[in-house]
């Protein structure tokens, strides 16, 4: 995206230093940098949010209860999954 903007192939590679970023030119080009970057900066959260968010629903459970002596059962565990979708929506809205 950063090529992209600037017009010419910006390719960091190991040993890429601050005086190769100035024999670019690339202070010419702060705002398009800073902007790429608060993106990727935001898309990095977003990924590591919703990883955790996968990792804490795998230990949700649902429980199949008998229910009195119906010969039927009732699911129990909504109230945990409830609590964190809740969690979850709100956290997503802010993101």
């Amino acid at each position: 995206m950063l090529s992209e903007r600037v017009g010419f192939e910006v390719k960091p590679h190991d040993g890429f230093t601050f005086q190769d970023c100035m024999n670019m030119n690339l202070a010419d080009h702060t705002e398009n940098i800073v902007d790429i970057g608060e993106k990727a900066g935001k898309e990095y959260n977003i990924e590591t949010s919703m990883a955790t968010m996968k990792k804490q629903w795998l230990d949700i459970e649902f429980k199949l209860k008998p229910f009195k002596n119906t010969g039927t059962c009732s699911v129990a565990g909504f109230d945990d999954a409830m609590m964190m979708l809740d969690e979850h929506i709100v956290l997503t809205q802010t993101m």
